[in-house]
Order: structure tokens, then sequence, then C-alpha cells
């Protein structure tokens, strides 16, 4: 069960902290010249969210105690991180009224859509890390 877990875990950590994160934070820094310091601060900071999720995700596949330990640290830091960003851009890109050129929907709800799904990889990781911590703690009390 667990290397399925570890598959599904991979494969959704390729997608979405690191290409999808990766690719949003990279097109906000691309457009800095009509966006402005703060979504460009905050594109930054995607980038680095979506970094530290996707270590975080590959070093909970390691049965040592401590990568597990840092795999929570970077999942967790890093899932904050950019849901705080998917925040900040969200809320800038309502106010100021961006939408899609074709359907006049808010760019809001794709930036959602995009950089949301980030969550369920880090749920896998950290449960994951999670039990291979308590694993490791009871084979040595055993």
């Amino acid at each position: 069960m667990k290397k399925i877990i570890r598959i599904i875990m991979i494969i959704l950590t390729l997608i979405y902290p690191l290409f999808m994160n990766l690719m949003a934070g990279m097109g906000l820094i691309y457009n800095k010249n009509s966006y402005g310091g703060k979504i460009v601060t905050a594109g930054i900071f995607l980038i680095i969210s979506g970094i530290m999720v996707t270590i975080g995700d590959f070093l909970c596949i390691s049965s040592k105690k401590i990568t597990n330990i840092i795999s929570l640290t970077c999942n967790i830091s890093g899932l904050v991180i950019c849901l705080v960003m998917l925040y900040i851009i969200c809320t800038h890109a309502d106010n100021a009224g961006w939408a899609d050129n074709y359907t006049m929907a808010p760019v809001s709800g794709m930036y959602r859509a995009r950089i949301l799904p980030v969550i369920i990889p880090s749920v896998l990781s950290a449960v994951l890390a999670i039990a291979n911590i308590n694993n490791i703690n009871k084979n040595r009390t055993s």
C-alpha cells in the first residue's frame, strides 16, 4: 500500500508543486513590468514553496528518521508559503479585475485550480513521513 501511495505522490509532486508552482511563479516574474513588486515577490516565493514541497515529498521516501523530520518541515513550511502566496495573488487578481481574454472568467480561479492541488501530495507526504517516523520508533523500542 505504501508503494502505491508513494507512486501517486511522486506523480502528483511532479505535476503540481514542481511544474505548476514553478510555471506560475515564472509567469509572474516574466511579466514583472506590468504586475509590480508585490506580485513579483509572490512569484518568487511561489517558486521557493514549490521547491520546498518537492524536496519534502521526495525526502519522505527515505526510511531514516532525520530525513522524514526534514521532509515534514520542508513540506509544511512550503505548503504554508504556497497557500499564503496563492491568497495574495488571487486577492490582487480579483481587485485588479484580471480576467481571461477569451472566456472573461476571473484569473484567480485559474490560479486556484492550478495551485490548490499542491495540498494532495503534501498530505500524502506528511502521512508517509509520520508513518515512517512511527515505524522507526516502534522498531527501536522492540
